[in-house]
């Protein structure tokens, strides 16, 4: 479908969508995501993020959410945002670097040991997030923040994956992203590109043996009833971005700008301690259903880090990317 067709449809579907706005609101500020209502962005969307927003302006901005992909998936949404047709959306960072290649950096695995070792390089006031969000005005995207997916992990039926040697020969569904692919192979795997949608019947029919995401994930999409092993690899850590239109946000006067900013702030903060919780309730479940769950110590996650050397340093210099990658070490030690 081409370009303009898409934006075409995607003007009238939002058109419809938001024909029940509150009329006595001077703005309407239309959220998409691709995730279900169950997921902790939704959750904290409609528990902090729309409230806070329509409460601190007077009533003068309209918040209006639309989850499970009802405006289209993350790059449709990503386009909307850049052309001004979609006021917010919450798309995965890992496809606003589509846009954004800067973003592309904190794709690298095993960059990240920690999460708060993430939320230091992409605090947007800091001198790493700073210039990420710059780069996304460049795009005509306003860069708000970051919510939380977690960690990626990798689950198999075969065996726990202890050191890069036991993930050898295993087949793995992996991102259609070449940081993924060719940490897969790296690894010794065998990566297979598919649409996340097959994944669950590839796990149960064999044509796969593993996939990786983060521990939310695989409870919701049940991967427990088709994997054996979830090794808590945390090769890359997953974020969503929250970013708006250049059009929308330019024009808010600036006591409305920083309504939404601070809007933003809140939802991030408390979209992040919601996942926190899910997270946690989520790996009990998954142990209780009978999945074998290995952590890894400091020092087989050495063997992953060095394993993986090569691929950072490669896309590291893709696109100009190599001082900010630099940045981004300094900023780790």
């Amino acid at each position: 479908m081409k370009r303009s067709v898409v934006v075409a449809v995607f003007a009238c579907m939002c058109v419809l969508f938001g024909a029940g706005a509150a009329l006595a609101a001077e703005f309407t500020m239309k959220v998409g995501h691709v995730v279900p209502e169950s997921y902790p962005h939704h959750i904290a969307a409609v528990e902090y993020l729309k409230p806070y927003i329509e409460r601190e302006s007077g009533g003068r901005i309209a918040v209006e959410l639309f989850p499970n992909s009802q405006l289209g998936g993350d790059r449709q949404l990503c386009e909307a945002v850049q052309i001004g047709s979609l006021e917010m959306a919450f798309p995965s960072t890992t496809i606003l670097a589509g846009f954004v290649p800067e973003l592309g950096l904190l794709d690298l695995p095993f960059l990240f040991a920690t999460r708060d070792d993430v939320y230091k390089v992409v605090d947007i006031n800091g001198p790493v997030g700073s210039v990420l969000a710059r780069k996304a005005r460049e795009q005509g995207i306003y860069l708000l923040g970051y919510a939380d997916l977690g960690f990626m992990n990798l689950t198999n039926s075969a065996r726990p994956i202890t050191t890069p040697e036991d993930a050898k020969g295993i087949k793995i569904r992996v991102m259609e992203n070449p940081v993924y692919i060719d940490t897969a192979m790296a690894l010794g795997c065998s990566p297979i590109t598919m649409a996340f949608g097959e994944v669950y019947t590839a796990l149960q029919q064999k044509v796969i043996d593993g996939q990786e995401h983060s521990i939310n994930v695989v409870k919701n999409m049940k991967f427990e009833e088709v994997q054996d092993y979830l090794s808590l690899t945390r090769e890359a850590y997953s974020t969503i971005s929250i970013i708006a239109s250049e059009a929308f946000m330019d024009s808010l006067p600036a006591d409305l700008q920083d309504v939404v900013k601070k809007g933003v702030e809140l939802f991030c903060k408390e979209q992040g301690r919601i996942n926190s919780e899910q997270e946690a309730a989520n790996l009990a479940y998954l142990k209780e259903k009978g999945m074998k769950v290995n952590e890894l110590t400091p020092e087989q996650r050495a063997l992953f880090v060095e394993a993986t050397k090569d691929v950072r340093e490669k896309h590291a210099r893709r696109e100009g990317r190599q001082e900010l990658y630099e940045q981004v070490l300094a900023l780790l030690k």
